[in-house]
């Protein structure tokens, strides 16, 4: 059975949640969800993507994390 986590990168590093999500949809609803109210890793990998990756290492969503606009 496949799992699902997420990922943060920004091509220089990358950190996932190390999440074992039994649902793809879940997992992306989780992501999505990351990217609209924001967390730590959202803040350190702005510039960088967000992705759910399968337990089989494959990339099955990935949305680029925007910069935080300046003042």
């Amino acid at each position: 059975m496949k799992t699902y986590d997420i990922y943060f990168s920004d091509g220089v590093s990358s950190d996932n949640k190390g999440f074992s999500i039994k649902s793809e949809d879940k997992a992306i609803h989780m992501a999505e969800d990351m990217l609209m109210k924001g967390n730590s890793y959202i803040d350190v990998y702005a510039g960088g993507t967000i992705s759910v990756v399968d337990s089989d290492h494959v990339v099955v969503w990935s949305k680029p994390i925007p910069k935080p606009e300046k003042k």
